[in-house]
């Protein structure tokens, strides 16, 4: 049977080894780096699996900062880009946040399509995201929050979109965690988990609506 790597670990050791990293960066440093990437993001994804999510902002920002510095070396521009789109697709809550590893794709991927001399179709739709981010980043900074738009069917509190409320979610989503630890995650859970996030945020000084109350006529389970 495989042995799962635990991947806090081997991050914890890749931070310990990038301590005294400093430009040029060696081979052996470049690889702590790209690892690095790849345990951030693999982390992540497990914490979405157990439904531990308030860590991920955390280990999207160290990815970034990874990200940024091997975005300088051509070898490397395919897994910057491969990483930062798995760790986009991991957080939520943090359109900024998601912002910025999005326009570190776009750039890694323009990079590619140059050394490759052929044009990469996705490179459109991701300009178009980023657009989009913008745009609802700035109605909310603005307080116009009936000019933010998005694809889904369902109505979310628009306060989501604004600074304060990326700002704390992650502590939040930490406290909540916490509260519920023992709480049966069957049918019913996600009304919980609302509740106690408006509770929670609310001390942050964010009020707060969960779907259920932004979508009266749906059903919730």
């Amino acid at each position: 049977m495989e042995e799962k790597i635990n991947y806090r670990e081997e991050l914890a050791a890749i931070r310990e080894g990038l301590k005294s990293a400093e430009e040029p960066y060696s081979n052996e440093e470049l690889e702590l780096l790209e690892n690095g990437m790849y345990c951030c993001v693999l982390l992540a994804e497990e914490n979405l699996e157990q439904q531990r999510g308030g860590e991920n902002g955390l280990l999207a920002k160290e990815l970034l900062g990874y990200g940024e510095i091997l975005e300088g070396y051509d070898h490397l521009l395919n897994a910057v880009q491969a990483t930062v789109n798995r760790m986009a697709e991991a957080i939520y809550d943090h359109p900024r946040l998601k912002l910025k590893l999005l326009k570190l794709r776009c750039l890694a991927m323009t990079r590619i399509e140059c050394i490759e001399d052929h044009p990469i179709g996705l490179i459109e739709d991701i300009r178009e995201e980023i657009c989009e981010l913008e745009n609802n980043i700035a109605a909310a900074d603005r307080g116009e929050f009936d000019k933010i738009t998005t694809e889904s069917h369902l109505k979310y509190d628009p306060v989501e979109w604004t600074a304060r409320y990326e700002e704390v979610i992650d502590e939040v989503e930490s406290i909540v965690e916490q509260r519920l630890a023992d709480h049966p995650r069957g049918m019913g859970f996600c009304h919980a988990y609302w509740l106690e996030k408006a509770a929670v945020l609310a001390k942050y000084g964010v009020e707060w609506r969960s779907p259920a109350r932004m979508n009266p006529g749906v059903m919730f389970d």
